[in-house]
């Protein structure tokens, strides 16, 4: 029984990656901005990182 999957189970778990990864970024960025007297400002480059990193994730799962 080996079979292979389809592709929209391939796929599946992106969309939740994606949202783990920026929450992740989200987090990390809100904790320095904590430490380093700018929360704002560190949430803003958490959610960037995040989003390049959950995008590139994206792109290199689709090329594959």
């Amino acid at each position: 029984m080996n079979k292979k999957p389809s592709e929209w189970m391939k796929y599946s778990g992106l969309g939740i990656q994606m949202v783990v990864t920026l929450l992740i970024f989200l987090y990390l960025g809100k904790w320095l901005g904590i430490k380093y007297g700018s929360e704002i400002v560190g949430s803003l480059i958490g959610i960037f990182f995040g989003l390049f990193a959950s995008l590139y994730g994206l792109i290199k799962e689709f090329n594959n």
